[in-house]
Order: C-alpha cells, then structure tokens, then sequence
C-alpha cells in the first residue's frame, strides 16, 4: 500500500535547470525529453499566459529609451478555450456497462469535481501541448490530480503510452526552495512509486536531497505494488503530430504552428490601436490664441488649454487671420479591420478550424457560435482532438477502478475499455430541427425503425425511446378508435 500520494503539481520553477538535473540522478531511469521540448512548452505558455516576449517595444523619444507593451488579441488563450469547448463541456456523458463500475465511476468524479477540474486542464493541453491526469487516494477515496505539460516528465514510452514518468512539486517555504519529485517506475513487473525531497537556497537550483520527514509525516520514499496493470498516471495531448520533435512522446500546441500567423496579428491589432492614438484630433492654433505662463523656475511656455487635445503652436508661418486650422488624418479602421480578417482567415486555417471561427469588427475579436455543419473543417477537428480524449479517459477510468480496489472501496469487478461509452456533447453541429427532420424523413421513407428515429431524434436512450414508442401507439390506437367510432355514426354503421 501506498499513503497520501501528494495530490497536486503547483510549481512551474526552474524547469530547464530541473531537466538537466534529472537527467543526472543515477539511481532513476533517464528522462527521454530534451531541453528543446521543455523551451517549446515555455514558449506556448507565454503565448497562453499573454506575456510572450516579443511584446516588449523600445524606442527612443526626445533623447530618451522608453518602451511600451504591444496590444495584444491573446489568440493563445482565445483559441486554447475554443478548441476545449468544442471538445468537452459539462453535457458529455459516462456510461460504463456494469453497474458497480459505473456507480463507483461516477461517484469518485463528483467527489472531485472532474467535469470542472478537466475542463480547465484540458484547456492548458490545448495550449502547453499535453497535461496529465494523476490517480491517488487518502485511504478511504480515491482521488484525482493533473498536472500541466511544463510539470510532467516522461521516463520511458512506446508508440503510443507513456508508461514512467516524474512529476515535480516546488513550492516555497521558510526561506528555502524545496521540490518534491514523485517517480513513476516498472520494476521487475513491479509498479514503483518514489519519493523524495529536495532543498536548496536558491530558485535557480534543485539543491541537495533532504529527508521526506523533514515536511511530510506519512510519505514513505518507496511504494512498491504488484498485480498492477496500468500506470497510475494518464497522459493527454492534442491529437496532433509533433513536427518539432518526431521522436518524442509529448504533444505539441494547437498553435504551435501558428505562431508567427499570431505574431502577425498582435502586430496589426496594435497598429490598430495606434492608428486610433495618434489619430486624435490635431490643429494648428496662431500663438494669440496661446497662453503664456511661467513656472517656479522662472521659464516661460505657451498653451492654448490643457483640457483639449494636443496643438501645436506657430508664429510665423501663417496668417493669424485664417484661426485654428484642422489637420487632423482620416482613420483607416476599414483597411485594418479588413487585414485583421484575412489574416485571422488564415490563423483559423493553421488550427484546422473552418474560415471564418475567429473575425474581428468595431467591437472586438469574436469566435463562432452558430452551429457548425458536420462537414466543416471545425467539426473534423474536433471529432480528431476528441479521439484521443477519450482514450485518454477510459484509462483513467481503468485506474480509478484499479486503485479503488487497492483501498477496498470498490469490491466490484474490473471493467475492460470495451464496455465503456462516452458520449461527447455533439450539439454544435447538431441542430434541433434538422437533426429531427432527418430522422422523421428516414422512418417515413422506411430507412429507419420507429425506435431508433426517436431516440437519435431526441438524443434519449433506447429504453427512453421504447416507452416513447409505447406511448405513441396508445395514441394513435385511441385516435384510431375515436375515428373509427365517428365514421361508423356518420355512414349509418350499428351502434352498441
């Protein structure tokens, strides 16, 4: 048995140092990432978080460095919630076809809040390139936790899992900087988990390896398990190749190539903004019109009134008779609100999205909200993105059943990925009334039984659409006999 498996990954400090550093512990097996994949996420999370580096402008104004920051449309952040949405939300469904299983199922994901907790996870995935979902417990329940990409650290992995791996935990505390790194290992067909702790002076540095009961009472270092079957950890990535890196086992961006298309925008959207700037309202005033005031040094200077706009003041260039002159520029909002489009045109294209999901006005960025057609680019998007989440989710449901067991909370027995179903929430691209009337026009033309119109017409479930079914007959049977009844009256038939 294993206690109180530490539940949540809260640092991001000191990544690449750390990278390095685990790749110099002998007594674990080698980290197969590199630094290159570490610096990717780093960079995706910038972009996500909206303070990538190119943001930062410096110029030089009347003999002075000055900078400012870019406007920014924080596509990453933008884009990385779409995509989740589009995915997953609170309407998808869990059925697990034992009743144990599924009762125990869904009990441990209310009891942790999964269908919040995912979501948002699901988002940095989108983003960072992948994140993993941790199954642990407190001695009575089991538990779930998630860590991001730039917190998971992959040990050994085949084409399609990754099956060890480190997840660090640093945090601060009494002046000192500590890291928490949990293994996760096979050993002689043993499942292994590890602890140990960490301490050092200084933010930039793992530091020197201290005693786990130095913070932690019930952590044991060393957790070997057998009879297990599955890792105690489930890896999720965007279902997207990695062209950065074709031999590693992370995932990559849903923006990753679209990086300088982003860098393109911001720059557009704060030329926008400036365009409104200093575009403002100039004009040329006579210096009659100014005022002239000294300070307490004793200089002198002009202005016409500091409530207005700026002017700018001549003497001698025009004729004082001609007054304030006008020479204000026309805003171009046309031919920039224009050029926005057509790059966020090509943006969408980037992210496998369909033309059109990102467009700019008067008013701001806006995504797509109508409903998407089954052939659009969205919605093939998403069904591929969708694939590997569910995959994902059925193995850690597979866990959760496992590590219950190990506790003595579930008694039932194990369920293979076989007898899962999850059912994504598909309304984007299903409208109420053409959904229904394709499956009325398919019963009537006799493509389809009278039950499975029903149910896939209304979304229910089979024995839902049986006893609709049921009660559709009566219906007609009970209209039948009312006609039946007025015909035989009105035609002279005999009456009881």
């Amino acid at each position: 048995m294993f206690s109180k498996i530490i539940a949540g990954v809260k640092g991001v400090m000191r990544r690449m140092g750390l990278l390095r550093t685990l790749k110099d512990i002998e007594h674990h097996k080698k980290v197969t990432a590199n630094d290159k994949d570490y610096a990717n996420i780093d960079l995706w999370k910038k972009e996500y978080m909206n303070v990538p580096d190119r943001l930062s402008l410096y110029y030089r104004h009347n003999g002075k460095d000055l900078s400012r920051r870019m406007k920014t449309m924080r596509l990453g952040k933008v884009s990385a919630r779409y995509m989740s949405k589009l995915i997953f939300n609170e309407k998808a469904k869990f059925v697990i076809n034992n009743d144990a299983a599924d009762e125990f199922i869904q009990n441990t994901l209310a009891d942790n809040g999964f269908y919040k907790n995912f979501k948002r996870y699901l988002e940095y995935a989108m983003a960072m390139g992948g994140m993993a979902m941790k199954v642990y417990h407190d001695q009575k329940r089991v538990k779930i936790s998630y860590a991001a990409a730039d917190s998971f650290y992959p040990l050994s992995n085949d084409s399609e899992h990754i099956d060890e791996c480190v997840i660090p935990n640093s945090f601060q505390k009494n002046g000192k900087y500590y890291t928490l790194l949990e293994w996760h290992e096979w050993e002689d067909e043993k499942y292994v988990i590890s602890n140990e702790l960490f301490e050092s002076d200084s933010a930039d540095e793992l530091g020197t390896k201290v005693p786990l009961k130095l913070l932690y009472d019930d952590l044991e270092a060393r957790v070997p398990l057998e009879d297990i079957s599955r890792p105690f950890f489930v890896y999720v990535k965007p279902n997207i190749a990695n062209n950065y890196n074709l031999t590693s086992p992370l995932g990559i961006s849903i923006y990753a190539n679209a990086m300088d298309t982003m860098e393109t925008l911001d720059m557009m959207f704060d030329a926008f903004y400036q365009e409104f700037k200093l575009g403002k309202r100039r004009v040329l005033v006579p210096s009659s019109f100014a005022k002239t005031v000294t300070d307490e040094h004793g200089n002198t200077f002009q202005y016409f009134d500091t409530r207005d706009e700026a002017f700018f003041v001549y003497q001698d260039s025009m004729d004082e008779k001609e007054g304030i002159k006008d020479v204000s520029v026309e805003i171009r909002s046309s031919d920039f609100i224009s050029a926005i489009n057509a790059t966020l045109r090509i943006f969408a294209m980037q992210l496998g999205l369909s033309a059109g999901t990102f467009t700019f006005d008067e008013n701001g960025l806006k995504t797509a909200t109508e409903v998407i057609s089954e052939k659009s680019e969205t919605f093939q998007t998403k069904n591929e993105h969708s694939m590997l989440i569910e995959e994902a989710l059925k193995d850690l449901f597979c866990t959760i059943l496992e590590v219950g067991k190990i506790i003595g909370a579930y008694s039932g027995e194990l369920v293979d990925k076989a007898d899962m179903e999850i059912n994504f929430d598909d309304s984007i691209a299903d409208d109420d009334d053409t959904r229904i009337n394709r499956w009325t026009n398919a019963k009537n033309q006799g493509m389809a039984p009278r039950v499975i119109a029903v149910q896939r017409a209304h979304k229910i479930t089979e024995e839902e659409a049986e006893k609709w079914v049921q009660m559709i007959n009566e219906e007609e049977r009970a209209v039948r006999a009312v006609t039946d009844a007025e015909a035989n009256k009105l035609f002279g038939g005999d009456e009881e």
